[in-house]
C-alpha cells in the first residue's frame, strides 16, 4: 500500500502539486480507495476547491496509461479519489513474502520503564494495566526496530512499608502466624491485609503513627531489630510479583530498587543546594518549580529522609549510566503527570544528558463502580483474583470441548481477555473493567480475536492441496468487494505499526485488528474457501486468508496476547 500511495504522490508532484501530500481513505467504498484534498492547493492559487479538484482530474487522465495500479480518477467535491486497478493490488499485497511486515523508524535503544509494584503492598488491576501496557510499547518498539530495555523500579523502603511491619507486630503471636504461612499466594494476601490495617491506624491513631514513623526511620537505618522482619517480607513480594509476571508473560532487564536509590538521591540533592539547584525550606529541602511555571516539591524532608523526589533523581542517574538510553518511557498514570514535569525539570540541573530523553506514557485509571481502588484501605481488586476469575468464566465457555491441552489454552484465552480489554482502550483514557465483555467470544474481545485466527488456522488445515503462504505466486482473476476490502486492511498493518509508535498507543493495533476480523468475517460469509468455484479462486482465497491470519497473529502479538490453533 506504501508503494502505491508513493506512486499516486509522484504522479501528483508531476503535475506541480507541491509540499506535503497526505492521501485519506474515502468514507464509502464506492467513492474510491484513497483520496486528495484540495483546500490547500486552492488557497495557495486563490481558487474554488472543487475546481481545482476538475482540474486536477484533467491533468491526471492524461497521465494514468501505463499506469496499472490505477485504474480511474473522479472527482468529489473538493477531492480527487483514486481507484485502484483490484487484480493489481491482490498480486502487490498476497505475493509479499509476509503481509505484517512493519514501517521501521528506529529511535535507537529505549528504556520503557513499567509494572512499579511496592513491595508489601497488594498487586492490583491498576498494576495489570501498566504491565500489558508496557509490556505492548517494548514489543512495538521492537517490531519497528529500536533496541528496547524493559525496567522496572519497585518500591521497597518507605512508610508503606513500615505501615506493612506495624500491622504485622500487633498480633503478639505474629511469629507463629508468618512462619504457618507457605505459599506466594497465602503471604502476598497476608501482606495485604496487615498493610490495610497499618494504613487506617496511620490515619486514625496518633499512637500508632508514631510507631510507624519509628519503624520507618529503622527501615532506612537497617536497625537490626526490623530488618530480618522486612527482609524476608521483601522477598515474599518480590516472589509473588515474579509469579504475576509470568502469568501475563512479562520479563524485565533490570529490576531497580528504592533501597539503591536513597542514598545517592539524597547525596544528589545536597549536592544540588550548594548548586543553587535545590534549597531549603522550613527544615525540608526543595526544588522550586514555581521559577519556572510548574509547583515546589519536596526532595529531603525535614526528618533528613529522601522522599521520591529525591530517589528519582538517583534512578535516572543510574539508568543513563548503565544503558545510555535514547529515550525513557515511564509508564505511569495520568495522576502523576505533574509530578513528572518537576522531576524532568529538576533532572535537567542535576543530569543535564537527560533533557528531552525523558518522557511520562500516561495511561489511565482502571475504574470500578465503586469507585477508585485504595490498597490502604484494602479495597481492591487483585490482579491474581482478576486472571483467576477470567480463566474461571473461560473454562465454563469453554466446557464440553474436546481440544489438547486444554487448560494451557483456556489461560492464554483468559489473558487475552485481560489485555485485549485494556489496550483497545486509548492508552491516556480510563477504563471501566467488565469482565463478563472481556470474555465474551463474539464481539470486541481478545477470545473473538483468538477466535478469528484459530478458524483460519483450521481451514487451511482441512485444505491438502494449499501450499504455504508465499512459496508460490498466487494467480488473480477478478476480486470481489469483500475480498478487496480485506486486502486493503492487511495492506495498511505496516501503517498502523507507524501510528502506533508516533502516538505511543497499541490500541491503534487493537482497533486495526478488529476491523481485520470483522473484514475476514464478510469476506468469508461471501466468499466460499474450499467449496470455491475453481482451484485458481481457492487458492487465491486460501492465499488471502493466510496472509490474513499472519497479520492477525503478528498483530496479537505486538499485544502481548499469544494466538492458538484451536478453540
Amino acid at each position: 500500500m506504501d508503494l502505491i500511495k508513493q506512486q499516486i504522490i509522484e504522479l501528483l508532484k508531476s503535475i506541480g502539486v507541491s509540499g506535503v501530500i497526505e492521501l485519506t481513505t474515502p468514507p464509502k467504498p464506492e467513492m474510491g480507495d484513497l483520496a486528495f484534498a484540495c483546500f490547500g492547493l486552492a488557497k495557495e492559487q486563490g481558487k474554488n476547491p472543487a475546481e481545482v479538484a476538475k482540474d486536477l482530474k484533467k491533468e491526471l487522465d492524461s497521465r494514468l496509461r501505463g499506469n496499472d495500479a490505477l485504474e480511474k480518477v473522479e472527482v468529489f467535491g473538493p477531492y480527487v479519489n483514486f481507484y485502484l486497478n483490484n487484480v493489481e493490488l491482490a498480486k502487490m499485497v498476497l505475493n509479499q513474502k509476509d503481509p505484517s511486515t512493519s514501517f521501521h523508524s528506529a529511535q535507537g535503544k529505549v528504556m520503557v520503564e513499567f509494572a512499579h509494584p511496592n513491595t508489601h503492598k497488594p498487586v492490583h488491576i491498576g498494576h495489570l494495566r501498566t504491565m500489558i501496557t508496557g509490556e505492548s510499547m517494548a514489543r512495538i518498539f521492537e517490531n519497528v526496530g529500536n533496541k528496547v530495555v524493559r525496567a522496572n523500579y519497585q518500591g521497597d523502603v518507605g512508610m508503606h512499608i513500615a505501615k506493612c511491619l506495624w500491622g504485622i507486630m500487633q498480633d503478639k503471636d505474629w511469629e507463629k502466624i508468618i512462619k504457618n504461612l507457605k505459599t506466594t499466594s497465602e503471604r502476598a494476601i497476608f501482606l495485604g491485609q496487615v498493610y490495610a490495617r497499618g494504613g487506617q491506624a496511620y490515619e486514625k491513631d496518633e499512637q500508632a503513627k508514631k510507631e510507624i514513623e519509628e519503624i520507618n526511620a529503622k527501615i532506612y537505618s537497617q536497625d537490626k531489630s526490623i530488618r530480618g522482619l522486612y527482609k524476608k517480607t521483601r522477598k515474599w513480594s518480590l516472589n509473588y510479583f515474579d509469579y504475576i509476571y509470568q502469568r501475563v508473560d512479562t520479563h524485565f532487564d533490570r529490576f531497580y530498587f528504592e533501597s539503591e536509590c536513597f542514598e545517592l538521591g539524597k547525596k544528589i540533592v545536597l549536592e544540588g543546594v550548594k548548586n543553587g539547584i535545590f534549597e531549603e525550606s522550613q527544615g525540608a529541602i526543595i526544588f522550586a518549580g514555581s521559577k519556572y511555571g510548574l509547583h515546589d516539591r519536596v526532595f529531603v524532608n525535614s526528618k533528613g529522609l529522601p522522599t521520591y523526589e529525591a530517589k528519582d533523581m538517583a534512578l535516572a542517574r543510574l539508568q543513563f549510566k548503565e544503558y545510555h538510553p535514547d529515550f525513557i518511557y515511564h509508564v505511569v498514570a495520568k495522576e502523576q503527570t505533574e509530578y513528572f514535569k518537576v522531576m524532568f525539570k529538576a533532572l535537567e540541573f542535576t543530569l543535564p544528558n537527560s533533557k528531552d530523553k525523558e518522557k511520562h506514557l500516561v495511561y489511565g485509571w482502571v475504574s470500578l463502580k465503586e469507585g477508585k481502588m485504595s490498597s490502604r484501605t484494602g479495597q481492591v481488586i487483585l490482579a491474581e483474583w482478576l486472571l483467576d476469575e477470567a480463566e474461571k468464566k473461560i473454562t465454563e465457555v469453554m466446557k464440553g470441548r474436546e481440544i489438547e491441552n486444554k487448560e494451557k489454552i483456556i489461560r492464554k484465552i483468559a489473558n487475552a481477555a485481560i489485555k485485549y480489554s485494556m489496550l483497545k482502550t486509548g492508552i491516556g483514557n480510563d477504563i471501566i473493567f467488565d469482565i463478563n465483555e472481556a470474555v465474551s467470544l463474539t464481539g470486541d474481545s481478545g477470545p473473538y480475536l483468538l477466535y478469528i485466527v484459530a478458524r483460519i488456522k483450521s481451514i487451511l488445515r482441512k485444505s491438502k492441496a494449499f501450499l504455504t503462504a508465499g512459496r508460490s505466486k498466487v494467480v488473480v482473476g477478478s476480486v470481489e468487494p469483500q475480498e478487496k476490502s480485506l486486502i486493503l486492511q492487511i495492506a495498511q498493518f505496516p501503517e498502523v505499526t507507524k501510528e502506533a509508535v508516533e502516538k505511543l498507543d497499541p490500541s491503534r493495533i487493537a482497533k486495526y485488528l478488529f476491523e481485520l476480523a470483522q473484514k475476514f468475517n464478510s469476506f468469508y460469509e461471501n466468499c466460499p474457501v474450499l467449496q470455491a468455484e475453481s482451484v485458481v479462486v481457492r487458492d487465491f482465497r486460501l492465499q488471502l486468508i493466510s496472509m490474513t491470519g499472519q497479520a492477525m497473529e503478528h498483530g496479537l502479538g505486538l499485544l502481548g496476547i499469544t494466538a492458538i490453533d484451536e478453540m
